[in-house]
């Protein structure tokens, strides 16, 4: 080093600088970025850093994706309720032909369950522990032969239904669609009405919440029609599932922001009533044209709100399944009750 004060002898005057080595990009150590690259890097995250939040290749860095919990959590659900089903199928087909029946339209619904989650799950995105997407290999409950089969299936179900109501208020609004129309195909199966929604106090998403109170003004008007057609038993529910759209129209009025839509004077009804019979079956339908507006309100940012009308979907596809079942009607062949086709496949996240 030298001293203080005195200046390093540079190359002669003149003379031209010696050229130093340089390793081609291609020798540089392993995991070392070039300069070049580096600055492309750089200037790619400055125009695009909100756009690419999980680069490919970058999972050190990478910020974690909030769904892949929930996701993993849905798809393992998913995966013992259909290894529940194929085992309660196995043993139903050398016995009872009749409960054959009844489990292979709910399998298939569940193997479409699973397809659909599995394809928002996406390489790669969960194999970061500290995310939570490892997916445990499937485990079959067990299940009774004979009727005592359909008790435990249905518990099952009820408590599936809960799981991924509970999910859609914690995944992103493109996931949250998926999961609460899978939920409510769930509490279809389970054929259970119990408890009540939960409080929402959110007045956002106001266009969500109007279509699903419209829906609400219609189903209070069909009910009314089609309690004159019932009598004993029948008619009690009929008036008992009234109040409680007359309910959830009330909770709608309350969160929606502005002026709330208003009821028709009149509806045109799906089905006419002329009978008991057919009266189930219009409550039914009324059922049914509730789904597809609390699905598509399930989509919207608020968690609350999400949670809300998942269970709006769960009730109504249940009701439904309920007054099918007293009409005679066989169940649905959608696994995906008011989803629309777009939210089936997933929607690809920037940068992937």
């Amino acid at each position: 080093m030298p001293e203080a004060g005195t200046r390093t002898p540079g190359p002669p005057r003149g003379a031209r600088p010696v050229p130093q080595p340089r390793l081609p990009e291609t020798a540089l150590p392993p995991g070392t970025l070039s300069r070049r690259a580096l600055l492309g890097r750089g200037a790619a995250l400055a125009g695009g850093a909100l756009a690419l939040p999980w680069l490919a290749g970058c999972a050190a860095e990478a910020a974690p994706r909030t769904d892949v919990s929930t996701l993993a959590a849905a798809i393992a659900a998913e995966q013992d309720l259909v290894a529940t089903y194929e085992a309660a199928y196995a043993a139903a087909r050398s016995a009872e032909s009749w409960l054959v029946k009844r489990l292979a339209p709910v399998l298939a619904h569940h193997r479409a369950h699973l397809a659909a989650l599995r394809r928002h799950y996406l390489p790669g995105s969960g194999d970061r522990a500290e995310e939570g997407g490892a997916i445990p290999a499937p485990r079959a409950v067990p299940v009774p032969v004979g009727g005592g089969a359909l008790a435990v299936l249905r518990d099952l179900e009820e408590r599936a239904a809960r799981a991924r109501t509970a999910d859609a208020a914690k995944a992103t609004p493109a996931l949250a669609q998926l999961l609460a129309s899978i939920g409510a195909c769930e509490a279809g199966h389970a054929v259970t009405v119990k408890g009540q929604p939960p409080a929402v106090g959110t007045r956002s998403d106001a266009e969500a919440v109007q279509r699903a109170l419209a829906a609400e003004h219609a189903a209070v008007y069909g009910y009314g029609v089609l309690g004159a057609r019932l009598a004993g038993t029948l008619r009690g529910i009929a008036k008992a599932v009234w109040v409680e759209h007359r309910a959830q129209r009330d909770r709608l009025i309350a969160i929606v922001s502005g002026t709330p839509v208003a009821a028709a004077p009149a509806y045109r009804l799906p089905v006419r009533p002329t009978s008991a019979r057919s009266a189930a079956q219009l409550a039914a339908a009324l059922e049914d044209g509730l789904v597809p507006a609390y699905v598509g309100l399930a989509g919207v940012s608020s968690p609350d709100l999400r949670a809300f009308a998942a269970d709006g979907a769960r009730r109504s596809v249940a009701r439904s399944a309920a007054w099918r079942s007293r009409a005679g009607v066989a169940m649905p062949a959608d696994a995906f009750p008011g989803l629309p086709d777009s939210a089936v496949d997933p929607r690809p996240e920037p940068g992937e």
